[in-house]
C-alpha cells in the first residue's frame, strides 16, 4: 500500500487549478488540485503572474505562442498512445479464403494472395488505432496528417 508523502500532496496541489465564476456577483473563485480554495496570498501570486504574462504580451507574440503550444499538444496527444516502432504484419499462410484490405493512407488494395502482408503503427490513438497499411512510408504519412488535422482544428478554434 502506497501513503502519500507531504510532497506528493503539495505536488497534487500545484498540478492545476479550478476557476469557478460566482454569476450574480461577477467574481471569481480558484481552487487547486486538491479542490481547496486558494489562499489570498496564493491567489495574489497567480494574479501578479498572469498580469506579468499577459499585460505587455502583443497580439502577435500571443498568436505565436499559442500556435507553439497548439503544436506541443497535439505532438504530446499522439505520443503519449505510441507503445513503439510500426509493425509489419505477415498475412496467415493457412487461408481457406483470400481477402483484401484498403491502405488507410493510400487507399490501395492489400491482397492475401499477392502481398505478404500490411503495416500497423503501435499507437493507441483514436485516429490510428486499428488502421491498416501497405508501407511503413503510409503509416508515417497517415500520422502525419492526422496531427495536421488536428493542429488545423486547434488553430480554427483559438484563432491563429
Amino acid at each position: 500500500m502506497r501513503y502519500f508523502t507531504e510532497k506528493d500532496i503539495d505536488k497534487q496541489r500545484r498540478a492545476f487549478y479550478n476557476f469557478f465564476k460566482d454569476n450574480e456577483s461577477g467574481g471569481i473563485q480558484v481552487f487547486n488540485g486538491l479542490h481547496e480554495e486558494l489562499t489570498l496570498e496564493e491567489v495574489q501570486e497567480l494574479i501578479d503572474g498572469l498580469t506579468i504574462a499577459y499585460k505587455k504580451i502583443s497580439e502577435e507574440e500571443y498568436k505565436e505562442r499559442t500556435l507553439d503550444q497548439v503544436i506541443y499538444d497535439v505532438n504530446h496527444d499522439f505520443e503519449i498512445f505510441e507503445e513503439g516502432p510500426h509493425i509489419n504484419r505477415p498475412f496467415r499462410k493457412d487461408l481457406k479464403r483470400n481477402y483484401t484490405i484498403k491502405c488507410a493512407n493510400c487507399l490501395s488494395e492489400i491482397s492475401t494472395k499477392e502481398h505478404e502482408g500490411y503495416w500497423v503503427a503501435q499507437n493507441h490513438h483514436v485516429k490510428i488505432h486499428g488502421e491498416k497499411f501497405c508501407s511503413e512510408w503510409c503509416v508515417n504519412k497517415f500520422i502525419d496528417e492526422q496531427k495536421q488535422i488536428a493542429i488545423k482544428k486547434k488553430r480554427t478554434r483559438y484563432c491563429v
